[in-house]
């Protein structure tokens, strides 16, 4: 239980680490309260976290992998809730209202109940912050955790490259370097973008970790396109595309951009995806606006590609309202529901299980007409064997059993059937804004029963809706492994 404890305790010190700039901001407009207030925060958490990590480091011996499990989950439990004790205490929020802007925050999800004219400029940007912190944590539990123990069908070979080659590498601090460079990288290559079309320093940063960490959190009230312009939107939409991409193969196209489509099937799946809902939307768009013009078109198409990005990536910003309800909600649902790459932050299943289940789904109706034939199951350079597909086929039907009984109890605590059934999925797969952006406007009967966050109905849907976002960011199957009690009984 030590090393489980020790690991906890390192992911919240990133939370308290992230204090500190937010504090320098709020000081520099003048929020003196909050600066004290996340002073005092950051003085007594680091006393506890440097405390426990000085008592606990030399007590982490070799780690049975179902403690490996256990620590994860307990990050992802823990850290949210601590998160949400410093919203409550930052904020007019209540203690379960903190708790669900956490887990929105921590998971990428993107859900929020903070007014954003009223909220201060230093708590905007430690919860654009924590949403950044959110995404390096996804990443970290996938390349060193969940990919290496084949849940739900993941290849595992390849996260030895930015994994320390062992289970008890997990608790140390040098284990996570290489990916944290990469994904500093990639933030700070957003910034920059951004920070060329004019946005100013500190919206470029907080939109940066946003788009990094494919979130879908906005830290301004107003449409996202009249505030910082086509150009800036432009450079967050590559900035998401670049997060639908597998860690991996974003060092592919740092060192070998020749070669980031060579053998890589997923690649080429969310950039044809993304092309296509390009289109789509800017069809729409341009239908809508009821013009032909040349700068209109070109207008459209950016729009249109900021909108595709965000939806493969599971960020579901928009650029402003309506754009993202101009396709019908079984496509957009359907496309956060599949997400991108399998070492990447974006939410919902992931091309690669889509892809290999259509792969051996395919096999085994040819093996119909040619009984004796024998084949391998291959993904683009991906081998899928049994073990694979079986893994794969019980994380899917898990997760379609997740976000049915989540509408069905969602529905129960006060929500309409229909509003149940988005807020699920757009929970599960880590796309919360695209509850909002498809919420009907103007019926007051139809908007009663499809509240806003800051409107739900009861303390239980909140509850609800953290569970479901929780476990999609966890894979589903590693809750699953956590609560075999039988396991832990006969220990």
């Amino acid at each position: 239980m030590s090393a489980v404890l020790f690991l906890i305790t390192l992911a919240v010190s990133g939370l308290l680490v992230l204090l500190l700039p937010a504090v320098l901001i709020a000081f520099a407009h003048s929020e003196i309260e909050l600066a004290t207030n996340m002073l005092l925060l950051f003085a007594v958490g680091s006393f506890v976290a440097v405390s426990a990590t000085t008592a606990l480091s030399g007590r982490i011996k070799e780690t049975e992998r179902a403690f490996t499990y256990l620590a994860l989950v307990g990050v992802w439990v823990i850290t949210p809730f601590i998160a949400g004790t410093f919203y409550t205490v930052l904020s007019d929020l209540s203690l379960m209202q903190g708790w669900f802007e956490a887990v929105g925050a921590l998971t990428t999800s993107g859900a929020s109940v903070l007014q954003r004219s009223e909220t201060p400029v230093g708590l905007l940007f430690w919860r654009s912050a924590t949403e950044w912190y959110g995404g390096f944590l996804a990443l970290a539990s996938i390349v060193h955790v969940l990919a290496p123990a084949g849940f739900g069908g993941l290849q595992g070979a390849g996260s030895r490259l930015l994994s320390g080659g062992s289970e008890n590498s997990l608790f140390k601090v040098q284990t996570y370097r290489t990916l944290a460079l990469q994904y500093t990288l990639i933030t700070g290559l957003i910034y920059l973008g951004l920070m060329l079309f004019g946005v100013a320093p500190l919206n470029a940063m907080m939109l940066g970790m946003i788009s990094a960490a494919t979130g879908g959190f906005v830290p301004f009230s107003g449409p996202l396109e009249e505030t910082i312009g086509q150009g800036a939107t432009t450079v967050m939409a590559l900035g998401l595309c670049l997060g639908t991409l597998s860690v991996f193969w974003r060092r592919q196209i740092l060192r070998r951009p020749k070669h980031v489509f060579q053998n890589n099937l997923e690649v080429k799946i969310v950039v044809a995806v993304i092309a296509a809902l390009t289109i789509a939307y800017a069809v729409r768009i341009a239908d809508v606006s009821g013009s032909a013009a040349g700068n209109k078109l070109l207008s459209a198409l950016q729009e249109g590609f900021f909108t595709a990005s965000s939806l493969v990536a599971t960020s579901g910003i928009e650029t402003r309202p309506g754009v993202i309800a101009l396709l019908p909600n079984i496509v957009v649902l359907a496309v956060i529901f599949v997400g991108a790459g399998v070492y990447s932050t974006s939410g919902g299943v992931k091309v690669f299980r889509i892809g290999a289940m259509w792969v051996y789904t395919v096999a085994e109706l040819n093996r119909l007409i040619f009984p004796n034939s024998v084949d391998r199951h291959k993904f683009g350079d991906l081998v899928i064997g049994r073990g694979s597909i079986q893994a794969i086929w019980t994380y899917f039907i898990i997760a379609i059993l997740v976000i049915g009984l989540g509408a069905s109890l969602l529905a129960l605590s006060g929500t309409g059937f229909e509003a149940a059934i988005v807020m699920s999925v757009s929970f599960f797969s880590n796309a919360s804004p695209v509850y909002d952006a498809l919420r009907p406007l103007g019926d007051e009967s139809v908007t009663a029963s499809w509240p806003g966050f800051r409107a739900l109905p009861h303390q239980a849907t909140y509850l609800l809706s953290i569970i479901i976002m929780t476990i999609g960011r966890l894979e589903v199957l590693v809750i699953f492994a956590v609560l075999n009690i039988r396991y832990w009984y006969n220990r």
